[in-house]
């Protein structure tokens, strides 16, 4: 166990408790104007994809992200915009 400051705690990327999934995780630690690339092998949902799920995450956390899928497949850019 070790102590760290508050500033390399909000450096870390956590999830909430429960079932939670890694993307999740990442969306909602984002801040405004920050832009990631959700590969493939991250994504394990088959019901929804990641554009409908930022879409209805958004709707219950009152922030809005911006979802585009990469032309040759391989995942999506997502960029949190408010």
């Amino acid at each position: 166990m070790k102590h760290i400051t508050k500033e390399e705690a909000q450096q870390i990327k956590v999830k909430p408790h429960g079932r939670a999934s890694y993307a999740r995780g990442v969306l909602l630690n984002m801040n405004i104007g920050d832009i990631i690339i959700l590969e493939k092998a991250d994504w394990n949902q088959k019901r929804l994809q990641p554009g409908t799920y930022c879409l209805q995450l958004g709707r219950d956390v009152k922030r809005l992200w911006k979802c585009e899928t990469i032309v040759d497949g391989s995942g999506w850019v997502i960029g949190r915009v408010k």
